[in-house]
């Protein structure tokens, strides 16, 4: 245990408030002398300064609900330097955030863990929402193996300010000395060999030794460091069979697949026989409709988003309004600008044309007679709300039933390696120079925090600011409410197995966000954006390299970055494999 830890442990230092005077006094220690509250100020966020006492709400180091304050590990009688490495965490949806969390032990053991001490901060949760100090830390704390020390809520970011207004990639990583609570040296998401310098360095500094020597560098490729190596493999898994989906008892079935398949391609499903799901999601147009704004019966607001892998996803559309795959296809066929339809005549065109076939998805849940139905109607129509409680229940499931074949159909997509997943593996041929230096700016330029992992996605919500200049969408804000509005949700009564998750709040966060897409088949797109403003990829890059987004972990970037991203992009395809699970 560090001097920081027993004197925390015994007692011997109480709160203070930010800035308090240096005259007031904690209680005696047990030696018998009064102790100073703190160092004295002036206290500042900022290299070179006092930091001011700030507390965090989150657990201690078993994971107990606790408060932590940074005079918990003021220690200003020991005689060797003891420091303090506060990480600053987007939370779980970082990607970059979670490697260096997870080996942070790791590169503390090279140095000297007997003098180093942790404090994890989080400021959003896994998608990227207002942080609980009572469900993030604990969360945060078990996905990456941070027991032992505690785990906190900086909700408002607050250490960011030690940036001084520059925009950087998480994680932030702040060095303190113990002795005086001096901020000594600061980094945003340095690779392993980077950071272990920055604390030996800190140390001799602190020590009055010599400078140590360099450490010296060793790139995979002549380019990688570990870590960047290391996102790179997990990034060059190609997705296979999508995560189990109990709420929908069919979602794996082949009977269910077969009838999702005939439903998909249904111009029927729409009332005017001219929209089915293959409308906006070609399979000959990578699962899109190649237009800048989906259009069906009407012309939306946004793009149609690439289904070749969304039965992975934690939420559905754009703005998660949906949090499963059936719920996200019944959506759709009840939106009049899509194919404005309705759940009984959806149900009706399922009795007349896919009897059979639903017979075989559905057993144990036989086709009822339709001829007390009226043509059309769902909720809110006159027709379908004069209906009994059970019509309305009979014609619901079949509906119901619909979605979920459609989404077992959906599951059996399947996207061919890359020649990025090739270059990963083994193939140092498979990436030209210009692509692997695209690669190189992909990692070094902050893309890998929200771009990682085997479909290239965090599956969480972002203010990019990548929308056209003047456009208004509230984005995650409106998807939260309509979730929470909708019938059809994991832990409502048409999941097979209700699954509850935490429910997302509806904040001023939420607002202009957007989920994060799989970028493998960006190369195919004709149109990117959510609301299909960027005519290819070039675009995209220029917009993100500017810098304009609303998360200040999101970091300008040269035009020299901005242009050399895209030969490396080019290369992210989405060429579809097997269509049916082994």
């Amino acid at each position: 245990m560090s001097r920081a830890r027993l004197l925390l442990a015994l007692g011997a230092l109480a709160a203070t408030a930010p800035g308090c005077s240096p005259d007031e006094r904690a209680p005696a220690d047990p030696s018998g002398e009064a102790q100073p509250a703190g160092p004295a100020g002036p206290y500042a966020l900022r290299l070179g300064a006092t930091l001011p006492d700030l507390a965090f709400e989150g657990v201690d180091g078993d994971g107990q609900r606790a408060t932590t304050r940074l005079h918990d590990y003021w220690t200003p009688n020991v005689q060797r330097s003891e420091l303090l490495v506060v990480f600053v965490s987007g939370g779980l949806w970082c990607g970059t955030c979670r490697w260096t969390a997870e080996h942070l032990g790791e590169i503390a053991g090279q140095v000297d863990p007997g003098r180093i001490d942790r404090l994890d901060l989080v400021v959003r949760d896994r998608d990227n929402g207002p942080a609980s100090a009572d469900r993030d830390p604990a969360l945060w704390q078990a996905a990456v193996g941070a027991f032992g020390s505690p785990v906190a809520v900086d909700d408002t970011f607050v250490l960011g300010d030690v940036l001084e207004g520059v925009r950087a990639p998480l994680p932030l990583v702040l060095v303190v000395d113990e002795r005086t609570m001096t901020l000594e040296a600061v980094a945003t998401n340095p690779d392993p060999r980077s950071l272990a310098t920055m604390l030996e360095g800190t140390f001799a500094r602190l020590d009055g030794a010599p400078p140590p020597p360099p450490r010296a560098a060793t790139l995979v490729d002549g380019l990688f460091e570990e870590n960047e190596w290391a996102m790179l493999e997990a990034m060059a898994q190609v997705p296979g069979a999508p995560p189990p989906d109990p709420t929908n008892a069919v979602a794996d079935s082949d009977a269910a697949a077969a009838l999702g398949e005939a439903l998909f391609f249904d111009l029927g499903l729409s009332p005017s026989g001219t929209v089915s799901c293959a409308t906006c999601h070609d399979p000959d147009k990578a699962l899109t409709d190649g237009r800048p704004l989906a259009e069906a019966m009407a012309v939306g607001s946004r793009r149609t988003p690439s289904i070749a892998l969304s039965a992975h996803a934690r939420w559905q559309d754009w703005d998660g309004k949906a949090d499963s795959l059936w719920a996200q296809a019944l959506g759709p066929l009840e939106n009049p600008a899509e194919f404005d339809s309705s759940r009984v005549f959806v149900a009706r065109r399922v009795i007349i044309s896919h009897a059979a076939a639903y017979a075989a998805a559905f057993p144990d849940a036989p086709l009822p007679s339709a001829d007390a139905w009226p043509a059309a109607g769902k909720p809110g129509d006159a027709g379908y709300d004069a209906l009994s409680e059970n019509d309305k229940i009979v014609i619901t499931r079949v509906f119901v039933h619909a979605g979920k074949a459609i989404a077992a159909y959906e599951r059996t997509f399947r996207v061919a390696p890359t020649a990025f997943d090739r270059y990963v593996h083994g193939d140092a041929q498979a990436l030209s120079d210009e692509e692997k230096y695209g690669l190189l700016l992909f990692v070094r330029s902050g893309c890998t925090q929200c771009h990682w992992g085997p479909r290239l996605t965090d599956d969480a919500f972002h203010d990019t600011g990548s929308a056209a200049p003047g456009s208004v969408d509230a984005g995650r804000l409106g998807g939260i409410e309509r979730w929470q509005a909708s019938e059809f949700r994991a832990d409502g009564p048409w999941a097979d197995a209700p699954v509850g998750a935490p429910a997302p709040a509806p904040t001023l966060t939420a607002f202009g966000q957007f989920r994060t897409p799989s970028l493998r088949g960006v190369a195919e797109l004709a149109f990117l954006g959510h609301d299909g403003s960027h005519p290819g990829l070039a675009s995209v890059t220029e917009t993100y390299g500017r810098g304009e987004g609303g998360e200040p972990w999101l970091p300008p970037f040269t035009e020299t970055a901005q242009w050399g991203l895209v030969p490396f992009l080019k290369t992210l395809t989405a060429t579809p494999s097997e269509q049916r699970a082994p």
